[in-house]
């Protein structure tokens, strides 16, 4: 068996399967067709570019589909809330101090702190260049950073669970992260060929509208520090404040609205969740609850696409 081949069948394992009966012969027709005289490179790249979009198919983020038409009009709003999100000089943030103590430090030893403090550097440089990437339309760099932001929080995340005493730091660092990670994840799943299409004049003014609202979002929960930890109700509301909008927005068709919701959701995610779970008790008093909210969540997400698979197809 050619490494061709492997690639293809690999690549097709992603589509669903009754795409592969249907279309499979095609695809694999088309894939030898543009890898006849490729080299490993660009073989590897052909069957990526298929994998990916069959991983589209499985998850509905195509461009004919709500979440997709979704994902596409929040990802001007979502690379400006990942750059409002960020520490502002000035005010009571305690990241201003990891970044201070980060620039001054640059490549000099200890080098075993030399991957978090690039990676704190990266987190405060590169969500800025996401946001004039997406304010002047230039997607693929846009969706190069997003990556980058991703692995920037995954990696600091890792470095975390290495060196952290507790847990309870370890999950402390991954909710103050969750932006990066789940920013970065949504603008990547975002269709490409949406990204250039609506409202290219207003894309700047979208991209500081997201970077106002980041802004807000953050202060509100108290810029990510300890001592304003919420408790209470007050967590619960704020992931209820941009979920439920952009849910019922979807299922009415109103995108722009939705589209808010959603670029807002990673952000008040973040803390709301780690305080949620520090007052349920540990993970094990909030998995019930995160469970049963996930479980609803996928059932309405299918509920809408069915819904307007069927609105598409009358």
């Amino acid at each position: 068996m050619t490494a061709r081949t492997v690639a293809l069948r690999t690549a097709l394992a992603a589509y669903p399967a009754h795409y592969r009966r249907d279309r499979g012969v095609e695809l694999a027709e088309v894939f030898a067709d543009t890898t006849a005289d490729a080299g490993r490179l660009a073989t590897a790249r052909e069957a990526l570019d298929l994998a990916a979009y069959g991983l589209r198919l499985r998850t509905r983020l195509t461009a004919t589909t709500l979440g997709g038409r979704l994902l596409a009009t929040a990802a001007p709003l979502l690379a400006g809330a990942l750059l409002g999100a960020g520490p502002v000089p000035g005010l009571a943030d305690p990241r201003t101090h990891e970044i201070r103590v980060a620039a001054r430090s640059g490549l000099a030893p200890p080098w075993a702190d030399l991957p978090d403090q690039l990676a704190v550097l990266g987190l405060t440089v590169v969500p800025a260049l996401l946001a004039a990437a997406a304010a002047l339309g230039a997607w693929r760099a846009a969706r190069v950073l997003a990556v980058a932001v991703a692995l920037l929080g995954a990696l600091r995340i890792a470095l975390a669970a290495q060196d952290a005493p507790t847990g309870w730091w370890v999950l402390y660092t991954a909710t103050a992260l969750m932006p990066y990670l789940a920013g970065g994840a949504l603008l990547l799943a975002a269709p490409p060929a949406l990204l250039d299409e609506p409202r290219r004049h207003a894309r700047p003014l979208l991209v500081l509208a997201g970077a106002a609202a980041g802004f807000a979002a953050t202060q509100v929960q108290g810029g990510y520090d300890t001592r304003h930890l919420m408790d209470g109700w007050r967590p619960l509301l704020l992931l209820l404040a941009p979920l439920l909008p952009a849910v019922l927005c979807a299922a009415r068709g109103r995108l722009d609205a939705a589209a808010a919701g959603l670029a807002l959701l990673p952000l008040t995610a973040a803390f709301s969740l780690f305080s949620l779970w520090q007052q349920a008790g540990g993970v094990l008093g909030l998995l019930p609850w995160a469970a049963a909210s996930a479980s609803a969540l996928a059932a309405a997400a299918r509920l809408l696409a069915g819904r307007h698979s069927r609105a598409a197809v009358s």
